[in-house]
């Protein structure tokens, strides 16, 4: 019985390897509509307005196919195996995880608010929009801090912990 559950930390390859081809999907789905919009501006299709919206449109979903990749390499990184990635992409528990996943969000809820001016109708739908990515970035950047605040907390106490790494077992 202990084996299996041991063992069992190798089902995240199930979703590192889901995430990775989602982040894959994900930049070849920017590509196109990058080159599609690109196109469009050139041809004199898109009005300014809507072409600035598409821009944003595709640095959203680049946003969103790095966001993927790099919580597919933490996934591995955590509970599979050592890679030889650059340190950004590494995480050491689920908390640095999750916050490096909300560092990600804050920037893609700022783009969805700029294509929203951009293309609002009712002045006070934008407002209530604003208000709601401003409170989601609040709560988001309120939580990094607690966690940073507890990691530099629990070093302090136990500096010479080092914590257990998949490529340790």
């Amino acid at each position: 019985m202990k084996w299996i559950i041991e063992k069992s930390r190798y089902v995240a390859y199930i979703g590192a390897l889901v995430l990775l081809a989602c982040s894959l999907t994900a930049y070849v789905l920017g590509v196109y509509k990058t080159v599609k919009t690109i196109v469009s501006i050139a041809l004199g299709e898109a009005k300014d307005d809507l072409a600035l919206a598409a821009l944003f449109d595709c640095l959203d979903t680049i946003l969103v196919a790095t966001a993927l990749l790099v919580i597919s390499v933490s996934i591995y990184e955590l509970f599979i195996g050592e890679l030889k990635v650059p340190d950004w992409m590494l995480v050491r528990n689920l908390n640095e995880l999750k916050a490096n996943f909300s560092f990600v969000i804050i920037p893609l809820m700022a783009v969805k608010f700029l294509q929203k001016i951009l293309q609002a109708e009712n002045a006070l739908d934008t407002l209530y929009y604003g208000i709601g990515v401003a409170l989601v970035t609040l709560s988001l950047a309120a939580f990094n801090y607690v966690s940073e605040k507890e990691k530099m907390d629990e070093l302090e106490i136990h500096p010479e912990e080092e914590e257990t790494r998949a490529q340790d077992l």
